[in-house]
């Protein structure tokens, strides 16, 4: 019996660390998880009971050594050569452990590295007023454009803009991912080249309401790596021209992989 529960808690110990670290990483158990309150109840049962035994173990050498019985003494320094054994190893890969993690971090917060981080984070920002200020004024020279093509025409639908945002996406120096014109309540009315539905992104209110007021509405869109901008055409009726760049140019966005 002593022997069957010997083995027990050898294999229970491996079983239980799994456990913990399957509830804890990959199954990502919550703190009011039952079955993470289990595991953690079922460890502080078992580490209880290899204390318990470990204190009666040590109780009956020490009372052994002091009654003088045979082989006490042996047995005391096998138990601490053996206590040796097992401490030595881990109390250097503790000490290697923190060593290494410390000059690791030193290493990584130096001020070599912390200069090259604030210089790309610098580049980045630089990158992205360059991107905002270049989509204003493409903006700009599009609404002009359509501007200008609405005061030589008597009439201009809908319809008809299409060629003309299309003209004005290839005229642009910088160039135009995608062109689409609006009314006032967001509808989407027509669109240019490479301007597909799935595409257009619906707009705020707030949004339209800036432009409403005359400014050119910068948005920034991270999730599909994009700029878009919205301004008002003044020579139409409740008209808005909502051009939009890749803010990484070359780069495929997520959008362009669904087409």
């Amino acid at each position: 019996m002593q022997t069957l529960l010997t083995l027990g808690l050898v294999v229970l110990g491996p079983v239980l660390a799994v456990a913990t670290f399957l509830a804890m990483g990959p199954f990502n158990q919550d703190a009011g998880s039952p079955f993470l309150r289990l595991i953690l109840l079922s460890d502080l049962v078992y580490v209880l009971v290899i204390a318990a035994l470990v204190m009666v173990r040590v109780s009956r050498l020490i009372a052994d050594r002091r009654s003088r019985s045979a082989g006490s003494r042996l047995h005391m320094r096998l138990s601490g050569v053996f206590m040796l054994v097992a401490l030595v190893p881990t109390v250097l890969v503790a000490v290697f452990a923190v060593l290494s993690i410390n000059i690791g971090l030193e290493g990584w917060f130096s001020d070599r590295v912390r200069s090259v981080v604030g210089a790309s984070l610098s580049a980045a920002e630089a990158y992205e007023v360059v991107q905002r200020d270049d989509l204003a004024e493409d903006a700009g020279t599009l609404a002009g454009y359509l501007n200008r093509a609405k005061s030589q025409a008597f009439v201009l639908r809908d319809d008809q803009l299409r060629p003309l945002l299309s003209q004005a996406q290839s005229v642009i120096q910088r160039g135009l991912k995608e062109a689409y014109l609006v009314d006032g309540t967001g509808a989407l009315k027509t669109r240019g080249e490479r301007s597909y539905l799935f595409g257009f992104e619906d707009l705020s209110d707030d949004q339209l309401r800036a432009a409403r007021e005359g400014n050119t509405v910068l948005i920034p869109d991270w999730e599909d790596d994009e700029f878009r901008a919205l301004i008002r055409l003044e020579a139409f009726t409740d008209r808005y021209v909502a051009p939009g760049r890749s803010a990484c140019r070359g780069s495929r966005t997520r959008r362009g992989r669904r087409s």
